[in-house]
C-alpha cells in the first residue's frame, strides 16, 4: 500500500479547527465548572486546564497524522479500535505528564504549603503519580471520544466522496455511450439521404439542390445533437420534415405521411434523432419495398405524465419485420431497435418504455417517455 504524500501535521482546513476548538472549549468549560464547584485549589487547577489544551491538541493531531499517513482507515474495524485505544492510553499519559511538568514549577510551593497546613506533608513523587494517573484517565476519555468521532466523520465523508466519484464515473460512461450511439446515426441517414439525392440529380437539378440544403440542415442538427442529451420535439419534427422531403423526392406519391402531434407537445423533450431513425427505418424497410407505396403515421399524446409517441408504417405482409428490427435491417448500416432500447435505458433508466409490433401488413413502434418540458 502506497504512503500518501503531502499530509500536513497541522491541517489547513478551517472547518477542522472550528470543530476541534469548539469541542475543546466545551470540555474545558465543563472541567473548569467542576473545579470552581469542588476544587480547593481553583487557580492552580484552572491553570492546568488552560495548559492542557496544547498537549491535548498535539495528541489528537498526532493520531490524525498517523491515521492518514499509515493508511489506518483501510484496517479492519477491530484492529483499528485496538490501535485507537492503545494510542489514546499512551498519549493520555504523555499529556498528563506534560501538564504536570509545565505547571508544577509554578504551583509546587503553594500546593505543598496548602497540604502542610492541613497536616498532610506532600511528597513530590507521590503527588506526580496521583496527578498524572488522574489526569491521564480524564485525558484518555477525551482522546478516545475525539478519535472515534474523527474516524466516524472521515469514514462517512470518504464514503460520500466515493459515491460522488462513482456517480461521476457512471455519468461519464453514459455520456460516452450516448455519444457513441449518436455518432452511429450520422452515417446511417447520411448514406440513405445521399442515395436519394443521387437519383434526383439527373432528373431535376433544382430539386436536388433543395434536397442538399435540407441534408445540410439535417447534418447540422445531428452534429449539434452530439452535444445535447435531449431536444425539443418541435426541433425533431422540423428535421423529420426535411428528411421526408428528401425521401419523398424519390418515392413521390408512393410515400404518404400523416403526422398528428398536438402543438402543446412540441415543447416536450425527446432524445435527438430518435424519431428520425424510426421514421427512416419505416421508409426504407416498410414503404420503399411496396410497389404501390404506403402510409407512414406519426402520432403523439400526453397520458399520465408520459409522452406517448407512435410510428406506424405499412410494409410487405410477407416480410417479417422483427428480425430486421433486431439486427439492423439494411445489411449492417441500420442500427435497429437495440439502439432504441440502449438510448432509452441510458437516458431514463426504467422510466421509459418501448414496444415493437409486427402486425403483418403494418409495423408499429410505441414509445413512452417521461414528460419533460424545455425550460
Amino acid at each position: 500500500m502506497g504512503i500518501p504524500m503531502g499530509i500536513r501535521f497541522f491541517p489547513p482546513d478551517r472547518q477542522f479547527w472550528c470543530y476541534h476548538l469548539g469541542a475543546s472549549a466545551f470540555c474545558a468549560a465543563v472541567t473548569l465548572l467542576t473545579i470552581v464547584l469542588w476544587s480547593p485549589l481553583v487557580p492552580q487547577d484552572s491553570a492546568a486546564v488552560a495548559i492542557w489544551l496544547l498537549p491535548y491538541t498535539l495528541a489528537v493531531l498526532g493520531f490524525r497524522w498517523l491515521y492518514r499517513r499509515r493508511g489506518w482507515k483501510a484496517l479492519p474495524m477491530g484492529r483499528l479500535v485496538a490501535l485507537a485505544v492503545a494510542y489514546a492510553s499512551l498519549a493520555a499519559v504523555l499529556v498528563a505528564a506534560c501538564v504536570a511538568g509545565l505547571t508544577l514549577p509554578f504551583t509546587w510551593d503553594t500546593l505543598s504549603a496548602w497540604y502542610a497546613a492541613r497536616g498532610a506533608p506532600l511528597a513530590l513523587g507521590d503527588y506526580l503519580a496521583r496527578t498524572i494517573s488522574s489526569t491521564a484517565l480524564q485525558a484518555q476519555v477525551f482522546l478516545c471520544a475525539w478519535i472515534f468521532l474523527y474516524i466516524s466523520f472521515t469514514g462517512s465523508r470518504d464514503a460520500r466522496a466515493r459515491e460522488l466519484d462513482t456517480a461521476r464515473l457512471q455519468s461519464a460512461l453514459r455520456e460516452a455511450q450516448l455519444r457513441s450511439l449518436s455518432n452511429q446515426l450520422n452515417p446511417h441517414f447520411l448514406f440513405n439521404s445521399l442515395n436519394n439525392i443521387r437519383f434526383m440529380i439527373h432528373e431535376d437539378a433544382g430539386r436536388a439542390d433543395d434536397m442538399l440544403v435540407g441534408l445540410s440542415e439535417i447534418l447540422r442538427y445531428a452534429l449539434a445533437g452530439d452535444e445535447r442529451r435531449k431536444v425539443r420535439l418541435g426541433e425533431e419534427l422540423a428535421i423529420l420534415e426535411r428528411y421526408l422531403a428528401i425521401a419523398g423526392a424519390q418515392l413521390e406519391e408512393r410515400l404518404r405521411v400523416a403526422i398528428d402531434i398536438p402543438a402543446p407537445l412540441h415543447d416536450c423533450l425527446v432524445p435527438p434523432l430518435l424519431l428520425q431513425m424510426l421514421v427512416e427505418n419505416a421508409v426504407k424497410h416498410g414503404i420503399e419495398p411496396l410497389r404501390a407505396g404506403g402510409m407512414l403515421a406519426l402520432d403523439g399524446a400526453q397520458d399520465a405524465g408520459m409522452l406517448r409517441l407512435a410510428v406506424v408504417n405499412d410494409k410487405p405482409a410477407d416480410k417479417p419485420a422483427a428480425p430486421s428490427a433486431a439486427r439492423g435491417a439494411d445489411g449492417g448500416l441500420g442500427i435497429g431497435m437495440p439502439h432504441v432500447a440502449q438510448r432509452l435505458a441510458l437516458l431514463y433508466g426504467g422510466r421509459a418504455a418501448h414496444d415493437v409490433r409486427d402486425e403483418g401488413g403494418r409495423f408499429r413502434v410505441d414509445l413512452a417517455l417521461p414528460l419533460e418540458y424545455a425550460s
